[in-house]
């Protein structure tokens, strides 16, 4: 057996392995945060913006901020809603969803134009969670597409994406090398 045979053999191995590394991977990462419910459980102890009487009260209602806090650094800004109470549930969609093993927590502001305040700090369950004055409610969903990414912002993803481009550039090689031979 020649040389590039072999190599092609071994390079088709590990394209194979890897495709097949990333799918199962990705569908075991696949459960994914897709939105949000935040509900003030007594609407009198929200934060207040303002304590000036000539402001009208709506305006003194919080700004309330949800960030979502990954595991390894950073965090996802899922937007704010200015002036709004929480009594009736305020809801966040994340625009794409992120993988639950990513989250290390979701922390809720009070947003402020120089400080923001923590107002809550939550985990990521299956069940609503209460901290302080707020009930949290999560929903997830399978999101194969947020598995993958997640999967490949690992260090054995990096590794297997490299070892992906690597094998594919020594097949094209070896294919280019055994026509311009023979």
């Amino acid at each position: 057996m020649s040389p590039f045979v072999l190599t092609a053999w071994i390079c088709g191995g590990t394209i194979i392995a890897c495709v097949l590394a990333c799918v199962v991977l990705g569908f075991v990462r696949s459960h994914a945060l897709v939105s949000v419910k935040l509900t003030a459980l007594d609407p009198d102890q929200e934060p207040r913006d303002h304590d000036v009487p000539l402001f009208r009260k709506t305006e003194a209602l919080p700004d309330y901020q949800l960030l979502v806090i990954r595991r390894e650094g950073g965090s996802v800004n899922l937007g704010t809603r200015p002036n709004t109470s929480a009594k009736d549930g305020l809801v966040w969609e994340l625009t794409e969803p992120v993988s639950t093993v990513e989250i290390a927590t979701l922390r809720l502001q009070d947003q402020d134009k120089l400080v923001s305040d923590v107002v809550a700090e939550v985990p990521l369950a299956g069940e609503p969670v209460e901290e302080g004055n707020y009930r949290f409610e999560f929903t997830t969903r399978r999101s194969f597409a947020a598995g993958v990414d997640s999967f490949f912002q690992t260090p054995v993803g990096m590794a297997i994406k490299g070892a992906f481009f690597l094998a594919v550039f020594i097949c094209i090689v070896g294919l280019l090398l055994s026509v311009f031979q023979g």
